[in-house]
């Protein structure tokens, strides 16, 4: 499953990305994300719960930051677990470029999922990842601007 998108938030981009690398502001920001430790600069475990369709899961797994070319352009690659769930591979690109005082991120998403949540339909694995996607962005923006103010 790919998915694109670029929206736009308040602010500079080195305060959006610091933000981005902040798990108390993800924790904040991501709707299905139940926890999430820093484990070092660059690498993070966090643990999801999610509901897609009649299957509730909760997945537990690692991620890893790897800048390009510090704030503007990093990859993020996950990989988790969800036991009888299934498991899920991804991997995204994330672009921040900074005009007229707000930062545009642009993102491509490459997931793979294997088990009962791969055998799901991908309308209802893209619907449910286009809601969780909204949701953060939305929040995302909210507590950009409250920092700002």
């Amino acid at each position: 499953m790919d998915i694109t998108g670029t929206h736009s938030v308040p602010g500079p981009r080195d305060r959006v990305f610091a933000a981005l690398c902040d798990p108390a502001v993800l924790m904040r920001c991501i709707p299905v994300l139940e926890e999430m430790e820093r484990l070092s600069a660059t690498d993070y475990a966090a643990r999801v719960r999610t509901t897609v369709g009649p299957l509730k899961a909760r997945f537990s797994g690692r991620l890893r930051l790897e800048p390009e070319d510090g704030a503007h352009r990093y990859r993020l690659v996950a990989q988790g677990s969800g036991g009888l769930a299934g498991a899920v591979k991804g991997e995204a690109l994330v672009v921040l470029e900074e005009e007229q005082g707000r930062t545009l991120l642009t993102y491509s998403l490459s997931v793979a999922l294997g088990g009962a949540v791969g055998r799901l339909a991908v309308k209802l694995v893209q619907a449910k990842t286009d809601r969780v996607l909204a949701a953060f962005f939305e929040r995302f923006t909210e507590e950009i601007d409250g920092d700002a103010a």
